[in-house]
């Protein structure tokens, strides 16, 4: 039977080698002191302008780490993976009251749907950030398709969107980004009406956002 060597680590059970000397205890302390504030942030949503004045809450995504397991005589130990998944970007806007913003999300859903034509409604909408995604691979000249360098047109490219999150101090500078690559809406929730409030209420709408991946930046 083969046997695990368990050096000391960090703290003492690890397999990982220890580096000697000590840390510096006044690098350690923080630089910054004051709290992130759940309502300074701000979104720029490219294909959605109507939407993006009206948006009351935002998430930063959460992260998921693959892992794998080695086995051993003993426990069996957690490895490190090798992929991220990435939660879904949900917000909630306020709907104006021509339901202009809603139609706006509405549309670009039905655009990607094509929920009874895709002839006539199968990426038909017009991007309103006048961007064209449709060619996004470059390949040189009289090279054949699929080799690399080509320009190669993707009839789906403009249906997707890069968001980006501003994250504000309590002075609203900007203190990081987070972009949102290749996003799309998957989901948009119901609008509830009703005559029995007694006050002035709002309607609300949320929706959820899938992407590729998101990366987060010092402004």
């Amino acid at each position: 039977m083969a046997s695990v060597n368990l050096r000391e680590g960090e703290f003492g059970g690890s397999d990982s080698e220890q580096s000697s000397g000590t840390g510096n205890t006044l690098a350690r302390q923080p630089t910054v002191f004051d709290y992130s504030q759940t309502n300074q942030f701000r979104i720029y949503l490219p294909i959605f302008p109507k939407t993006e004045w009206f948006v009351v809450s935002a998430n930063i995504p959460g992260i998921t780490m693959g892992q794998a397991t080695q086995a051993t005589p003993f426990t069996d130990m957690p490895i490190v993976g090798e992929k991220i998944g990435f939660d879904n970007f949900d917000m909630t806007f306020i709907v104006d009251e021509q339901l202009k913003n809603y139609m706006e999300m509405y549309n670009w859903v039905k655009n990607i749907g094509f929920p009874h034509s895709g002839e006539k409604q199968f990426n038909k909408l017009d991007r309103p950030d006048n961007l064209d995604r449709s060619k996004t691979i470059k390949r040189p000249p009289g090279q054949v398709v699929g080799s690399p360098n080509q320009s190669v047109e993707t009839s789906d490219r403009n249906l997707y969107t890069d968001i980006r999150l501003d994250i504000l101090s309590s002075k609203n500078n900007t203190v990081a980004n987070i972009y949102m690559y290749e996003a799309f809406p998957v989901s948009l929730g119901s609008i509830e009406y009703s005559q029995q409030e007694t006050d002035t209420n709002y309607a609300m709408c949320a929706v959820s956002f899938a992407y590729s991946w998101f990366d987060v930046k010092a402004a």
